[in-house]
């Protein structure tokens, strides 16, 4: 994959709740601003990726969408580090788990404003309406701003460290034999 100065990462499938239309259409409205900028995505490629690619040719995006396809751990570990920011517009969400991995690689979150994501990410991430293309862009652009302004990056790279450590498996190993106790 050749390497971009500035992008945005998402991680996962293009099913429609994941709405990724209204990412491109952000990333429509940011390159007036900053015209070199990129999302990269990274997921299957499958049917759903199939009609985004269309989408993307359709809203003349070739330059700024790049597909990545699947991505190895060691793949997923650079492009996190190296990304502005991971951006996750979903409409809905069972957990989300690419931005605790972003958190804990380095990479800042922006993602839609739903209960789950605030249960999972607290005030680690930064929140947007995902039903607002021009709100998803605003909070994109700020990120860049950030991405610019050390201090401003690294508080919230050490607030999104601090979210990580509230999950891990020995952790959930112990609650849930703590509920075994209980039964």
């Amino acid at each position: 994959m050749k390497t971009v100065d500035k992008y945005f990462l998402y991680i996962g499938n293009a099913y429609p709740h994941k709405n990724l239309k209204r990412l491109l259409e952000a990333i429509a409205k940011i390159k007036s601003q900053i015209s070199n900028i990129k999302l990269i995505l990274v997921g299957p490629e499958d049917y759903f990726y199939g009609k985004l690619k269309q989408k993307v040719r359709e809203m003349n995006l070739d330059y700024h969408v790049v597909f990545h396809g699947p991505a190895t751990k060691e793949e997923l570990t650079k492009l996190y580090r190296d990304a502005i920011a991971l951006v996750f517009p979903s409409l809905m969400e069972g957990f989300g788990l690419p931005g605790l991995e972003a958190m804990k690689n380095g990479c800042p979150v922006i993602c839609s404003d739903i209960p789950v994501f605030h249960e999972i990410y607290g005030e680690a991430a930064i929140y947007f309406n995902p039903n607002d293309t021009n709100d998803i862009s605003q909070k994109m652009l700020k990120a860049c701003f950030d991405d610019s302004n050390h201090q401003s990056r690294m508080s919230m790279m050490n607030r999104g460290q601090e979210q990580v450590r509230k999950y891990s498996w020995k952790r959930l190993a112990k609650e849930t034999l703590k509920i075994y106790k209980v039964v």
